[in-house]
């Protein structure tokens, strides 16, 4: 054969090889979350990049995007993104969800959950499963239930040890009803800011604290701009691992029950890591500097009944038979 011949056989075989190498390219799936590389969210979506790899034998290949970079670091343009089909998966804590619906207040109800194992159970079970199931309507699919943890408080001027102490003090809040109403009860002058701004906002004192758990309060470096820290546990703080809607119809069933199977995998792990992390990271905090005050069952006793009003009053808002089906969920699962 001639080397004219060669190459025209040659290149003849090019589009057939390029067709071929499209049919089985890995299909790129983004997952975005707004918290940062090394949190417990992104250990979380680690989990569920290798865990995809594994179970579609590399047809899918995972990408992932901290600190929301795909949406320029905003949780609404975020959240639009995933609605849209731009962004396939999705890690948000049910403090964002509120904006699509009120009920997700009730996780962070006062004291609702005594403790990690309970909230889990509860999570997972029917009360769980009514703010999942109620995803569809929003072009979303809820998936699975991970954690962001029990929020606790930090502030640059002073140890919280009872109600009083919060007086006069400016702690940034998410723009949720509940909180608002909460640290206004408490005699705390609450603002709201975007997540991205709360560092530059704790450091420059346009704010003197911040609530939020510990994972993040340690993954986010709030050590270096505040001093005090009280591990109180006042409010529960649940992670949603949702899809796009108009992604998610686009998949086969088999497909459908194998991302559903690697996200519940997942976020199973990140409870994991959040509840360790919930015991180890006092002790780093104290080593970052901070004083962690630990609040006795007696002093929080007087918080509880402080709160009792703004309590009584969301559960009558987001409907007494709703949260009842939360409240009969931890009764039935507190050991």
């Amino acid at each position: 054969m001639t080397i004219r011949k060669k190459f025209l056989v040659a290149t003849a075989s090019i589009p057939m090889m390029l067709a071929s190498a499209l049919l089985y390219a890995a299909q790129p799936i983004n997952v975005s979350y707004n918290a940062a590389a090394g949190s417990s969210w992104h250990q979380g979506a680690e989990r569920f990049r290798d865990l995809v790899d594994e179970y579609s034998d590399g047809d899918y290949v995972v990408r992932l995007h901290p600190n929301a970079a795909l949406a320029g670091g905003s949780d609404r343009v975020e959240l639009e993104m995933t609605q849209s089909g731009a962004i396939q998966f999705l890690i948000k804590s049910t403090t964002w969800m509120t904006g699509l619906d009120s009920r997700y207040q009730v996780l962070g109800l006062p004291w609702l959950f005594p403790n990690h194992e309970t909230a889990n159970a509860v999570m997972d079970g029917p009360a769980g499963d009514e703010l999942l199931n109620d995803l569809e309507r929003h072009d979303l699919v809820g998936l699975a239930w991970g954690v962001n943890g029990f929020r606790q408080v930090t502030n640059s001027k002073r140890p919280i040890t009872e109600p009083a102490d919060f007086e006069g003090l400016s702690i940034r809040v998410p723009g949720i009803e509940l909180y608002l109403s909460i640290f206004e009860t408490l005699g705390a002058s609450p603002t709201t800011m975007n997540f991205a701004e709360v560092f530059t906002g704790l450091q420059t004192g346009a704010v003197d604290g911040q609530e939020n758990p510990l994972s993040l309060i340690w993954s986010s470096r709030f050590y270096d701009a505040q001093d005090h820290v009280t591990i109180w546990n006042y409010s529960y703080d649940a992670l949603s691992f949702v899809g796009s809607l108009p992604f998610w119809n686009s998949l086969s069933e088999g497909d459908q029950e194998m991302f559903t199977k690697a996200a519940r995998e997942a976020m199973s792990y990140q409870r994991e890591v959040v509840a360790q992390e919930d015991i180890d990271l006092i002790d780093e905090l104290k080593d970052a500097g901070m004083t962690v005050t630990t609040l006795s069952d007696e002093q929080l006793t007087v918080f509880q009944d402080v709160l009792k009003p703004v309590y009584g009053e969301y559960k009558q808002s987001l409907g007494e038979e709703f949260v009842e089906l939360f409240e009969s969920g931890v009764a039935s699962n507190t050991k």
